[in-house]
């Protein structure tokens, strides 16, 4: 048995919150060599469950937050990827390009810093 924190926890919180929280999808984008001196773009995606909240007013003061700026919640249970300062998440039609992220320590979620793209 791996223990709570060994992944236990992360199918625990997978199981219970997934029905409750929003489609999102998080796409990764790499830059490979293209042999010409160039980089070639290439995406991956992944279906991923997530919701979307506010920063406190206390919490934006204290780390400079921007107010367009909101806090992403995804589980990582069956996620294919993890997502990077190049990755964006779409939940609801919109886009957030990834400012910071943040691992709980039981690998359950990330927290994630987004920032509005499109519309």
């Amino acid at each position: 048995m791996a223990g709570l924190l060994g992944g236990d926890l992360k199918e625990v919180f997978g199981s219970v919150f997934a029905p409750l929280l929003l489609d999102a999808t998080i796409t990764k984008v790499t830059l490979a060599d293209d042999g010409y001196g160039g980089f070639t773009e290439t995406e991956q995606t992944a279906a991923a469950k997530g919701m979307v909240e506010a920063y406190s007013a206390y919490t934006r003061a204290q780390a400079g937050i921007p107010s367009t700026d909101v806090k992403l919640i995804i589980l990582q249970k069956d996620v294919a990827l993890t997502p990077d300062l190049d990755s964006k998440i779409t939940i609801r039609g919109q886009d957030y390009s990834i400012q910071a992220i943040e691992e709980d320590p039981a690998q359950a979620a990330w927290t994630i810093q987004g920032r509005p793209t499109n519309g």
